[in-house]
């Protein structure tokens, strides 16, 4: 009896412990599709001339970037969901892309300066 006692207790434990391994790898693949990039361009409203330098921001978070010389900027290791993204950029007027949504596979943002008047 005292063998089918530790058996049984022995199978119990297996089994939650197997339940946990799983649990474990299944919020794992669910937490790499949480965690995305986000890429985009700056250009002249007018002109549509890319712009160097300019300020990039995601509102709410400590995520701040500077466009490359294409004019293209890129946030890593950004949890999805809805942003708010800030550009600042010197003679032109600052611009906030209201909830823009991150997802996985997000369309690159395009966003257009208009110059100060």
């Amino acid at each position: 009896m005292r063998k089918l006692t530790f058996l049984f207790a022995f199978i119990l434990f297996a089994l939650a412990l197997s339940a946990t391994e799983k649990d474990k790898k299944e919020k794992a693949e669910k937490a790499d599709y949480d965690i995305v990039y986000v890429t985009g361009n700056v250009s002249d409203y007018y002109t549509g001339e890319t712009l160097v330098g300019v300020e990039v921001q995601l509102e709410g978070t400590d995520a701040k970037t500077y466009t490359d010389l294409d004019g293209n900027f890129q946030f890593e290791n950004i949890r999805s969901g809805e942003y708010n993204i800030i550009v600042n950029y010197i003679s032109y007027e600052k611009t906030t892309i209201e909830k823009q949504k991150v997802e996985l596979y997000s369309e690159p943002v395009k966003i257009k300066l208009e110059p100060v008047k």
